[in-house]
């Protein structure tokens, strides 16, 4: 549910499908020392299980808009020394991924830099799109992901990124899919050079494993690698898009909006949280897919009601519920029934950037979405300094 404001969504790029549940291979296996794969429940890193402690973090400090920073390659001394500092510290509050989306170049090198830490690629893409399947569309995403692609490599050259995965769409909007759908009822399957799916599916499924055959495609023609691939949905489209062609399954799944969209969810096993039940209920659609929860956490934006426990709410948290809240999906999902892949908290920074560059400066009481950081942002002189939040501390009593 984030993001809805920008204008650019995103598209994770998805798919690959390891239907013997064996890692991916390639003709050079000793060529890449991060050799990511899967089994019915995990992600496998180096054929082991790789449980994912995640953090999704987006560079947007108040004057720099992520997707207008994405190409840059000279980013301003504050905002590089920040970047690092913040990478630093999610290495040292025991997380072992960042989820990227709109990353600029540096935020590659910072990582690698700062070691020990692997990354989820998130590829944004226009989310009001009408019509997924539309040909200038097509090749406008394709030409991102060209890019996304080519930047990762510019600086991991010796081909080995800890690169988990790679997200074409996230959260890709309701009404964009029905309308995309409607458009083209005839289209109901697809085939490439990677990505082969029945013939039961949508017009804007087979979007996705068109744009995922393309990452595959390109990453191992001109890198000689294969990532995984995956697809973030949400709770309001779960029953529009289902993308089992793809390598895992990824969902955003936040606890306040199980009793409100799907309320009849039966408790969960262990918890008997809703949340928890939702949980079980997305990963028994697919019980031999691993399931990655992409996003999950809670908003202290202060002019909400207050709801508390144990859904919380959409806001009106206060910063101890937000770190009670936090610990609480996180054991609702290592005790599910089935297991699950990993957790990436959403999100790092409060983001003020949410309705553009003049509101960057500034962080708007109503408005949720700028509040979800398990990091504030404080004015010091001519630049920013960040302050831990209880949440901070909380991951880091867990993790660690």
């Amino acid at each position: 549910m984030k993001y809805k404001f920008f204008s650019l969504l995103i598209l994770v790029v998805l798919v690959g499908s390891c239907r013997d549940k064996e890692p991916i291979s390639n003709e050079n296996p000793t060529f890449n020392d991060n050799h990511f794969g899967v089994n019915d429940h995990y992600i496998l890193k180096n054929n082991k299980p790789f449980q994912v402690k995640g953090m999704v973090y987006v560079p947007g400090y108040p004057g720099f808009l992520p997707w207008e920073i994405e190409n840059s390659t000279s980013l301003p001394v504050d905002l590089q020394n920040s970047i690092t500092t913040d990478i630093q510290n999610i290495k040292d509050m025991g997380a072992n991924t960042i989820r990227f989306w709109g990353a600029p170049k540096f935020c590659y090198e910072a990582l690698k830099n700062v070691g020990g830490l692997n990354f989820i690629q998130v590829i944004w893409i226009k989310g009001d799109e009408p019509d997924f399947q539309k040909p200038q569309f097509k090749e406008t995403t394709k030409t991102y992901i060209r890019q996304v692609i080519d930047r990762i490599y510019s600086v991991f050259d010796d081909h080995s990124p800890p690169l988990v995965a790679i997200s074409i769409g996230n959260e890709l909007s309701n009404s964009s899919i029905r309308s995309t759908n409607a458009a083209h009822p005839l289209i109901r399957q697809f085939s490439g050079n990677y990505i082969v799916t029945d013939s039961n599916i949508n017009a804007s499924e087979a979007f996705i494993a068109e744009m995922a055959d393309f990452v595959r495609t390109y990453e191992y023609n001109t890198y000689g690698q294969q990532s995984l691939l995956t697809y973030s949905n949400e709770i309001r489209t779960i029953d529009v898009i289902d993308v089992p062609f793809l390598d895992f399954v990824s969902h955003n799944a936040y606890s306040y909006a199980v009793p409100y969209y799907k309320p009849n969810t039966a408790p969960g096993s262990r918890t008997g949280t809703l949340f928890q039940g939702w949980i079980e209920k997305i990963k028994s659609k697919h019980p031999n897919k691993p399931l990655l929860i992409t996003e999950t956490g809670l908003s202290v934006s202060p002019n909400v009601a207050q709801i508390g426990p144990p859904n919380y709410g959409y806001g009106g948290n206060t910063e101890a519920e937000q770190a009670t809240g936090i610990l609480q999906n996180i054991k609702d999902i290592q005790t599910a029934s089935w297991p699950i892949a990993g957790v990436c908290i959403h999100e790092y920074l409060d983001a003020w950037w949410k309705f553009g560059l003049e509101d960057s400066y500034t962080q708007d009481p109503d408005d949720i979405e700028e509040w979800f950081g398990i990091v504030k942002l404080k004015k010091q002189g001519s630049w920013y300094e960040t302050e831990f939040r209880q949440s901070y501390h909380s991951l880091k009593d867990l993790w660690k």
